[in-house]
């Protein structure tokens, strides 16, 4: 049996916990530009506010909703723990998302418990004592199921799924695999969702049950591999196991979405930070990219996008920012404006030593190199926006833009970058040309 975690209205509840004020009000968690909603309380959700919804709407439907700015940083730190209480609970985890987990309940010393419907009970306890959080927990014979199964009675609900021949425990909490899916409609499947249910509808399937039974070559010419696939995991049949190794990732990526500008520079301002950010993130794991992607949106929430191929593996800023920055303007000149400005590393291999260019100067590469090196040395210690390009300045917080951090970076001696020996410094002021 497989068990999905899920966070109750994880962006919004942790703010609560972190203001208890907040507890019981409608409460719109906002994303870092403050136009999009996250996260919405349940007394929020009651007015019709889902996750993804425009600011200016959520607020049609509960004029007096709060607004807050999500506290990302809290977040990432109440996922950590979370997932340090769940490794206690099984030995076998795999992250989904910030605030999704699936658990193969088959690990536990005896296999999967006896009493289902108690382990996820005191999952919820240990949760609720020590973070302050709510979580609902799906458990069905795949992934599929369970996922669908948490979703089914939030907040803080426990669904257990069981097949026919299995119904041993008639707690309330149990449902019968088959009338389940009777009962949830087709676009509660996880991948088909809401913007699929037009193929679902067109051949008369309502419910997962319908789609379960549907002909599996129309599922398949309608949904490709996992229509098939899906098939399968409604009938119990495990298709998607854990991921639960731990290779690099793919790709990591960035985005920021902020109040309509028509100015290039705030935009761009953004792109830097992501580069920043996202580089980082890169070096720690040793990995160099293969190829960027760079989009904005518009006001009508549409995404035009420009790809790149590097020439080469790449991990420093000063050399990916070349790339970045024509494919941005490529699509500034085209739109114009822009409510949303994102960054892809896509290609992510192993950095292995510092690969020199045909068409480039060996000491331009090194130079590079060092420069990256120091700036990874004064964010170690000093945080990521003790230095910052003279172009980001713009969507700095106020806070920020006078720092005194540079006197202590310049006048402190930095830590040993651990990809070099003896970097050299980078200056404050600079910023790519």
């Amino acid at each position: 049996m497989i068990a999905h975690i899920d966070v109750d209205a994880f962006f919004a509840s942790v703010l609560v916990r972190k203001d208890p004020r907040l507890k019981g009000k409608p409460l719109l968690a906002l994303g870092m530009g403050g136009g999009c909603v996250i996260a919405a309380s349940y007394e929020a959700k009651a007015y019709g506010i889902t996750t993804g919804m425009r600011l200016v709407e959520a607020k049609r439907l509960c004029p007096h909703a709060i607004e807050r700015l999500s506290d990302f940083a809290e977040a990432c730190r109440a996922s950590r723990d979370i997932e340090d209480i769940l490794a206690n609970h099984c030995p076998r985890i795999e992250r989904m998302s910030v605030d999704e987990w699936f658990l193969d309940l088959r690990s536990l010393v005896g296999g999967t418990p006896k009493d289902t419907v108690q382990w996820a009970q005191d999952v919820q306890t240990v949760v609720r004592q020590h973070l302050a959080l709510s979580v609902s927990i799906g458990i069905g014979p795949t992934k599929t199921l369970a996922k669908m199964a948490s979703e089914y009675r939030k907040p803080a609900g426990i669904t257990v799924l069981t097949l026919e021949n299995q119904m041993s425990n008639h707690s309330a909490f149990c449902i019968l695999h088959s009338s389940f899916l009777h009962d949830r409609p087709a676009a509660a499947i996880p991948g088909i969702g809401h913007a699929r249910t037009k193929h679902t509808e067109a051949h008369g399937w309502k419910t997962a049950w319908d789609f379960a039974h549907a002909p599996a070559d129309t599922a398949a010419r309608l949904f490709g591999k996992a229509g098939r696939e899906l098939q399968q995991e409604l009938h119990g049949v495990s298709v998607y196991p854990l991921q639960v190794d731990d290779r690099p990732p793919k790709s990591v990526s960035r985005c920021r979405s902020f109040r309509m500008t028509r100015h290039a520079d705030v935009a761009y301002a953004y792109l830097l930070e992501h580069v920043s950010i996202l580089v980082r993130k890169m070096r720690r794991e040793d990995l160099a990219c293969r190829s960027i992607a760079v989009w904005i949106r518009n006001r009508e929430y549409r995404a035009s996008e420009a790809r790149r191929r590097l020439p080469q593996p790449t991990d420093t800023e000063e050399a990916l920012l070349i790339h970045v920055r024509e494919c941005f303007y490529q699509l500034w000149e085209s739109q114009g404006h822009a409510t949303q400005a994102g960054l892809a590393l896509h290609e992510l291999t192993p950095r292995g030593s510092c690969q020199y260019s045909l068409f480039e100067a060996p000491k331009r590469t090194d130079g590079r190199e060092s420069i990256q090196c120091a700036l990874d040395a004064v964010h170690a210690r000093f945080g990521r926006n003790a230095v910052v390009r003279g172009r980001q300045v713009p969507i700095q917080p106020a806070c920020q833009r006078v720092s005194t951090a540079y006197g202590d970076v310049t006048g402190s001696p930095v830590p040993a970058c651990p990809r070099k020996a003896s970097p050299a410094l980078c200056t404050p002021g600079h910023h790519d040309t």
